[in-house]
This record gives C-alpha cells, structure tokens and sequence, in this order.
C-alpha cells in the first residue's frame, strides 16, 4: 500500500495599491485604475523540506527492488509499518510543523523498527535510537529513574531538532542522515578528506563505510515504497 502525503504549495499574492481616501471631486477627470501589482512566482521548495522520494541514486534503486520483491524483507517492512501504524500520522505532523520532509518521520522504521523500547548494544535507545548524550543534548532527561528515550512524543522532538542541525550543518539529506547513523564525528573526517565531494562520492571512495550506504540507500528506498514521489 503506498501512502501519498499531501504537499502543501505556497503561493505569494501581491496587494494592489490604495490611494488616499479624500473627498470626491464630481468635477474632477475620472482617473485610469492603478494596476495591481503581477503576483510574486511561487519560490522554489526549500532543501530543508524537499521530498525525499526525490533522490536518484543506482543503490536507492537495488534496496527498492529488495524491498519490493524480496519477499522476507517485504513481509518484515510490512510488519514493521503496521507496528508504526499507530505513531505515523503524529510523527508526520511534528516534521511538517518544523519544516523538515514529513517522510523523516519513517526514519524509525530503519533505527528501532518501531519499537518504543528498543535497545541497542552502543546503549541506544527508543523509537528514534538516541544516544544518552545525544538526547540530554536536545533537552531529554536520561537517569536511572527517568529516561526520555521512550517517550515517543519527546523523542520525536528531540530527533526532529537533531536532524534539521545536521541538515544545517551539511546542507544534504544524505549526508545528514548519515551523521544520524554513523555519528557527525564520522562524516566530518570523511569530509576533510574531500571537502566537495557528495554523499555518493564519499561512499565511492570508501571514506564513509558500506552500513552508510545501507542505511542511507535503505531509507531513503523505503520512502519511495511507502510515500512515492510527489512531483520531483
């Protein structure tokens, strides 16, 4: 089943000049109407906020076809989905109210399956699979007593903010994604070794190691399944 989110156009009107108000001179020549202003051109989507479903890359389209037509795989993703059922349309609705992709919100799909208590062996935990510093980071509290990894709606909100920051800091989804995954300390090295160079490129060149490209090809393929493409 493939869920088509609505995408929202912004549309910039222009206002039409008014003269002073005064009194009416019945002598007076009528005057030509002032034309209004041609209304602005709609500004192109912001990076921030593009459709994920949108990126090309020759290992998106392998981990579609898994997901497709693998049939273990798909009956697992098909698993996991009806596990998010219940948390998908909130998450969607938090990345949409801080401008990012709302298809981010899929992202625990990859990270915890969607299990709110789910834990790593790096001590990981939640739906979003949030570090203990990472988490105390974006304002959660991690104690013995009290952990907000496993609050959905407070994770979600943390998650949001720690990727529109690496959104930031990188300028590309991939990239930023990959940080998620593998740690902002892992991309940056890998970056210093080519400053320019994509994603793609890095993983190429094996400066970003094959997982990256996993995770990174994986999601943003399961965005496709589950999404589709908007108007890319």
């Amino acid at each position: 089943m493939r869920l088509r989110p609505c995408v929202l156009g912004l549309f910039l009107l222009g206002l039409a000049a008014c003269g002073p108000l005064g009194r009416v001179d019945l002598a007076a020549p009528e005057r030509a109407p002032v034309p209004a202003p041609a209304a602005a051109p709609a500004p192109r989507p912001s990076p921030l906020a593009m459709d994920l479903a949108c990126f090309a890359h020759p290992e998106i389209d392998v981990w579609e076809r898994r997901l497709r037509f693998e049939r273990p795989l798909w009956v697992d993703t098909q698993q996991v989905l009806s596990r998010g059922a219940a948390y998908l349309p909130h998450l969607r609705d938090v990345f949409s109210e801080g401008g990012l992709p709302s298809s981010l919100a899929l992202l625990p799909a990859i990270e915890s399956g969607f299990g709110t208590r789910a834990l790593s062996a790096s001590g990981s935990r939640g739906l979003w699979q949030l570090k203990a510093k990472t988490a105390r980071r974006f304002g959660l509290v991690v104690s013995r007593r009290r952990d907000d990894r496993l609050e959905p709606e407070l994770a979600t909100r943390a998650a949001a903010r720690y990727l529109a920051l690496l959104h930031a800091h990188y300028g590309d989804w991939p990239l930023a994604l990959a940080a998620y995954n593998a740690g902002e300390g892992r991309v940056d090295r890998a970056r210093r070794r080519d400053p320019g160079a994509s994603f793609w490129q890095l993983t190429d060149d094996r400066w970003l190691p094959r997982a990256s490209l996993d995770y990174v090809a994986r999601f943003l393929a399961l965005v496709r399944v589950v999404d589709g493409a908007s108007d890319c």
